[in-house]
């Protein structure tokens, strides 16, 4: 979810981050990318709270990291024109915990340049019940694995993107898996006073492979008739950034979705905080 300075990390130590995101349906999108119609709206008030720990172990000549998030989340579904899927109305989302090394303060063609790898495991904990349509828990194990990087293009431009890949395993107690697919973000901001930033961000998920039904990747295809079960969305829009002293970012910005596929498309305003809690010197 982070988009500027994405790749930049502090001194070894604890950080805390928390997001705020409203999703809000403007419309559905089959397999071919034409509007559905459909009147249903499913929306979402997302509130993620992350905590990063960098330790001052080195590996690979980066620093060890660890990372855990809890998503919770307020989902609504509406119909105007008939019923609306039923939503279970517990909030908390999967545990996902994450294992980085980060490379900080580097050259890349000269430029300076923060980089990460991360491995996360999403652990399906969160409320899930069968008889909702709609849940806050996947009900699935998944493993995702990106690198994350801010380049530095002079003293007032930088650069920042993410690129991840998901793979998901089946729903528990289900034949369902969902296909694995691919989710980048992507910035680039420019220094408006010393601390205040101007940005504009962008994601892009895109499906890599078919869901499949007890291992038959084209199970939906001849049942439902459908050409593909892969989802595709782009989301990009305007933010500004604000640094406070002691290393505090606030971030707001307001992603408008576009080119949807087998999935809703709408808007999604975001507003983050990173606070640092820096281990002491040695």
């Amino acid at each position: 979810m982070a988009n500027i300075y994405d790749g930049v990390a502090g001194k070894p130590g604890f950080v805390y981050q928390g997001y705020a995101q409203l999703y809000q349906t403007n419309r559905i999108y089959n397999a071919n990318g034409d509007n559905t119609g459909s009147l249903l709206k499913v929306n979402s008030l997302l509130s993620l709270h992350q905590l990063i720990y960098l330790t001052p172990v080195k590996v690979l000549g980066g620093n060890l990291g660890f990372t855990v998030l809890v998503p919770i989340v307020r989902i609504t579904a509406t119909n105007t024109a008939g019923p609306a899927p039923s939503v279970n109305p517990d909030a908390v989302g999967d545990i996902v915990q994450g294992t980085a090394i980060q490379w900080s303060d580097r050259k890349l063609f000269g430029k300076v340049f923060w980089h990460r790898l991360e491995a996360d495991v999403n652990i399906p904990t969160g409320s899930y019940n069968s008889n909702y349509a709609i849940n806050a828990s996947s009900h699935l194990w998944a493993i995702g694995v990106y690198h994350a990087f801010t380049l530095f293009l002079n003293k007032n431009v930088t650069l920042s993107a993410r690129n991840q890949f998901n793979y998901n395993f089946r729903i528990i107690d289900k034949p369902d898996k969902p296909g694995a697919c691919y989710n980048g973000n992507y910035s680039i901001d420019v220094s408006l006073l010393k601390d205040f930033k101007l940005e504009v961000a962008a994601y892009y998920l895109t499906q890599i492979t078919e869901d499949s039904y007890d291992g038959d990747h084209n199970y939906y295809q001849n049942r439902y008739q459908l050409s593909t079960t892969k989802e595709r969305v782009l989301g990009f829009g305007p933010g500004l950034a604000y640094f406070l002293p002691g290393g505090i970012l606030i971030e707001g910005k307001v992603f408008f979705e576009a080119a949807a596929k087998n999935t809703s498309q709408g808007t999604r305003p975001t507003l983050r905080i990173a606070i640092p809690f820096p281990g002491k010197e040695k």
